[in-house]
């Protein structure tokens, strides 16, 4: 097992991603390594499908986007998530194609964007947090006031 995965394993093994399992948050879907599927559920209870890349895990921050498990493709535009302007600068169709969130805690975003530290330290990626930092964030997304559920 490489190194990355080692960590990886522990981490879906300790008890922040343990808990927002229980509280039904998040839920890891499957794993392919590097590629992980996870359910993140939202505000109106439906499930959105994140996979994610842990390439480097966790000195690097993973990569992904919605996915349609039916498919094994990004998810359809019809069924992506919509909601207010803050909300839909992160769930953004048009950036790279869905393959990667807009957003700081995102490996592939965050390229290309050296002030976004600055302007959003609090979505500096954090090795020691891990994956839950990112998974935190999606659910916070999809459960705020400005989800509005999905484009069909």
């Amino acid at each position: 097992m490489t190194p990355d995965r080692v960590i990886f394993e522990r981490d879906i093994a300790a008890a922040p991603f343990l808990e927002g399992a229980a509280r039904n948050r998040w839920a890891l879907r499957t794993l392919e390594w590097p590629h992980g599927m996870f359910d993140v559920t939202a505000r109106d209870g439906r499930l959105f499908h994140l996979r994610l890349d842990f390439t480097g895990y966790p000195a690097a921050s993973p990569t992904g986007g919605l996915w349609d498990p039916d498919t094994g493709a990004i998810l359809a535009l019809d069924k992506w998530p919509i909601g207010d302007v803050a909300f839909a600068s992160v769930f953004r169709r048009d950036w790279q194609d869905g393959r990667a969130l807009y957003m700081p805690l995102d490996r592939i975003s965050l390229t290309g964007h050296h002030d976004w530290p600055t302007q959003y330290p609090h979505l500096v990626w954090r090795p020691d947090v891990g994956l839950i930092q990112y998974l935190a964030e999606v659910h916070r997304l999809l459960n705020m006031r400005g989800y509005h559920g999905i484009v069909g």
